[in-house]
Order: C-alpha cells, then sequence, then structure tokens
C-alpha cells in the first residue's frame, strides 16, 4: 500500500541510474529520494537524492551535481518558462523555502517562511502551496507564495480546509489560474482558484495518489498510483482513468511541458 507521505512529500523508491556527470563520479550510483519533474533545456528533468547530495537527473540516466541545495529538503520540482523552482523546507526542523535556478544545476534561495515550522510542497509556474506543520508532518494551516514583480511574497489561502491533514501533492496553472491535488488515506481531493488565494472544490478522486496534473481550456488531465496495489493511472479529471501505459512498478513523479513523468526501474520516463 501507497503511504500518504509517498506521494505528499515526493518521498520514492531507491533507484540506479547509469552515469553521471558533474563534479564526481560513481558507478551505478542510487537515487534514494526524487522531487517532482520539470523541463531543462527542452528535456525532462527531476532532483534525486545521491550520496547526501542533490543531483539533476534526465531520461538518458546521466546526473548532475547540483549546488545551492546543500541545506535544502526539496519536495516538488516546476518550471516557468524561463528557470526552474524547487519547493520545499530546510533540513532538520523544517522551515518552508523556496529556491530558483536557470538550469536545474545552480540554485539560489528566494523565499523562506521565518519563525514557523512548516514546508512547501508543490508549485508551478508563480505559485507554491505549502503548509504550517504540526507532529508528524500533519499540515495545519495552509500557505501559499506568489511571484511579483519584486519576487516571491507570502498570500493568503481561503478555500483549502485542512480538517483531514492533508497537504498540496500537485500543483498546475490553468487558463484560468490553478488547480491542485492534496492526497488522503482514501484518495484525492481536487480545488481551483482564479488568484492562487480563493480556491473551490472539483470532484474528488477516490483510491487515487494524485502527483502530477495538467490543464488546458477544457481538460483537466491526472496522473499518479492506486493507493491500495500502486497500480500507475492517468485519466480525465470528470471522464474515464485507467492503467496508465507504463510499466507496473512506474511511481508518478509530476508533470512538465504537457507530459507526464515516472519512476520505472531507477530511471525517470515520460508519457504524453
Amino acid at each position: 500500500m501507497l503511504d500518504r507521505r509517498t506521494f505528499v512529500l515526493g518521498t520514492a523508491l531507491a533507484a540506479t541510474a547509469t552515469a553521471i556527470t558533474g563534479t564526481a563520479a560513481h558507478a551505478s550510483p542510487r537515487l534514494d529520494k526524487t522531487a517532482g519533474a520539470a523541463t531543462a533545456a527542452g528535456s525532462p528533468v527531476t532532483l534525486a537524492r545521491l550520496d547526501g547530495r542533490w543531483v539533476l537527473a534526465d531520461e538518458t540516466g546521466s546526473v548532475r551535481i547540483t549546488t545551492g541545495l546543500d541545506n535544502a529538503d526539496v519536495v516538488d520540482l516546476a518550471d516557468d518558462g524561463t528557470g526552474l523552482i524547487a519547493a520545499g523546507s530546510l533540513a532538520g526542523d523544517p522551515v518552508a523555502a523556496l529556491w530558483t535556478s536557470p538550469d536545474g544545476v545552480a540554485w539560489r534561495e528566494v523565499r523562506r517562511l521565518h519563525g514557523t515550522r512548516s514546508e512547501f510542497t508543490a508549485a508551478a509556474g508563480a505559485l507554491a502551496l505549502g503548509s504550517v506543520l504540526r507532529g508528524e508532518r500533519a499540515s495545519l494551516v495552509r500557505v501559499a507564495a506568489r511571484r511579483t514583480a519584486t519576487g516571491w511574497t507570502t498570500v493568503p489561502v481561503r478555500g483549502l480546509e485542512l480538517t483531514d491533514g492533508l497537504s498540496a501533492s500537485a500543483l498546475a496553472a490553468t487558463p484560468d489560474g490553478w488547480v491542485c491535488a492534496a492526497v488522503g488515506t482514501s484518495g484525492t481531493r481536487l480545488h481551483a482558484s482564479r488568484d492562487g488565494v480563493t480556491w473551490t472544490e472539483l470532484p474528488a478522486l477516490p483510491g487515487v495518489a494524485v502527483r502530477g496534473l495538467t490543464a488546458d481550456a477544457r481538460t483537466i488531465r491526472w496522473h499518479g498510483n492506486e493507493i491500495a496495489g500502486s497500480t500507475p493511472l492517468t485519466g480525465v479529471l470528470g471522464g474515464p482513468g485507467g492503467p496508465a501505459a507504463v510499466p507496473a512498478d512506474a511511481k508518478a513523479l509530476g508533470a512538465t511541458g504537457g507530459r507526464f513523468a515516472w519512476l520505472s526501474a531507477g530511471r525517470l520516463l515520460t508519457t504524453s
């Protein structure tokens, strides 16, 4: 069975890549954590852990060692057409933080929620969602940050109830605003917003842990894994859904460039 933290916090299976480039070389490096998906230089990529460091991995199996994420616990990865955004928290007692990069390799911190135990768990373009935390990283209060002309700033959140302690697991820009997903033990709750502040509930997806969303003017598409059994799934909100055309071990990572990203047999792969 797949637990909520596997999807909400971006944890994934241990995996093996085939090559590494950067400042150090390894034989058959093992990636013990992956976080989201984005597009860099026209290719899908994900951030992953290797020997205690964050690396940028692509579909060829090669990875590059990053800089600027040494104290980061990254949960999600996104792109906005000009660069990449990493969402998560500072390692240790978590403090929500965001980092940006022009290439996915060199990163700098651009936002931190000082004085509160918190984390960002989903990002898309100019918006990031997270939570103030209690206990075992259960969400207590939803938080959000938007990028403006002067940088990233915290904004209020209305309509994303946290009575069940859920954290955002996926976020996507739409022609009218944003749509987000939050995974619980029985399935996924979805909400939509025009401004990133006020959210309204959409039909839920029972039995599915959604990790990626894409949207156009008419359709919201999702991908994830079955909560009981881990089967890779994909579908259309309000329409059909079923097994995805990927290997049975594939774990959903996120969406990028209109494609869904998966981790299978230790390698990143994408589907349209």
